[in-house]
């Protein structure tokens, strides 16, 4: 090993035993970096900034697809259901999925992997096409050479804040990264499920997905000088998963997979590991999200998964 591999990763119970040197990765030394947010660890490695970083499922497709000098690795640490990010203002007369036909809806970017499955999920499960909403993003896109395909509406104010256009009334609801009970004031944003629980449930029984919101990509330059890298980190991240369920006190360690719902029962619901790392596991949610991503614009053909991941 000619030098030590920048790693960085955002903190969490399958990410943070290598960040801490809990864990390692055979014949490797890293140098780890803790990530904050997604977004800037995104951002960074657009400008190849770390030799392996965790990043947005979105951003890495568009760049691949555009021949960046990246590699997925099949290690998928950031999943969230689409359901709890979907908020409505109080007074809208907003009570179902349907209503949001000619509605403003606010984001922050248009092109983030929450906001692609956001779409995608709107369409496909609840019937509300992408064209029938009015999009309004507030933060500056991390490309901007994309367009909305089909003829959707879609404005971006920068600088905006989502929270206070929803209470203003300029928006009518919001899709968030994360569950809105987290991030909005409960006087003037509501989730759009009553049963957010019952919601998340009845999509993975319908699609048996679970979407994929970030993951491990590494520089191709890295993995070429550095033979059996993908193996070795994919065996590592396996160890820490395998460690962290065994945990008598996992429950306080991870967010329940499925929000509002305690962690042991929702993980049964996905027979004990909510996870799955490798390709052959995550090949269906792959193949659903690349298919949104090109009907909607953000590639110019529909990729395969196979192509966008280490051999």
């Amino acid at each position: 090993m000619a030098r030590k591999l920048t790693v960085s990763l955002v903190p969490n119970a399958l990410t943070a035993p290598l960040l801490d040197g809990e864990a390692g990765i055979d014949g490797v030394e890293i140098d780890p970096v803790r990530a904050d947010r997604v977004d800037a660890n995104t951002r960074a490695m657009m400008r190849l900034e770390f030799d392996i970083a965790e990043m947005s499922l979105a951003t890495y497709v568009k760049l691949r697809e555009d021949g960046a000098p990246l590699v997925g690795l099949p290690i998928f640490t950031g999943r969230r259901f689409c359901e709890p990010g979907i908020g409505v203002r109080k007074g809208a007369g907003i009570q179902s999925p349907g209503q949001l036909a000619g509605r403003r809806v606010g984001f922050p970017q248009f092109w983030m992997t929450s906001s692609v499955w956001h779409r995608a999920v709107l369409s496909a499960v609840y019937g509300v096409p992408a064209e029938a909403v009015r999009w309004v993003s507030v933060q500056a896109e991390r490309f901007d050479d994309r367009v909305p395909a089909g003829g959707v509406a879609f404005e971006c104010r920068p600088g905006g804040s989502v929270p206070a256009m929803l209470e203003a009334g300029e928006l009518d609801a919001v899709v968030f990264p994360r569950p809105v009970a987290e991030r909005f004031d409960a006087a003037h944003v509501a989730c759009l499920f009553a049963e957010v629980a019952a919601a998340q449930r009845g999509f993975l029984s319908r699609t048996g997905l679970f979407p994929i919101m970030h993951f491990v990509v590494a520089q191709q330059p890295v993995l070429s000088a550095n033979p059996g890298l993908a193996e070795a980190m994919l065996e590592t991240f396996e160890q820490i998963k395998a460690r962290f369920l065994r945990l008598p006190d996992r429950a306080s360690a991870m967010e329940s997979p499925i929000f509002g719902m305690g962690f042991e029962d929702a993980l049964d619901d996905f027979g004990g590991d909510a996870w799955p790392y490798g390709l052959e596991a995550n090949a269906a949610v792959l193949a659903w999200f690349l298919d949104q991503a090109h009907r909607q614009g953000l590639t110019r053909t529909r990729l395969a998964p196979h192509t966008l991941f280490a051999a």
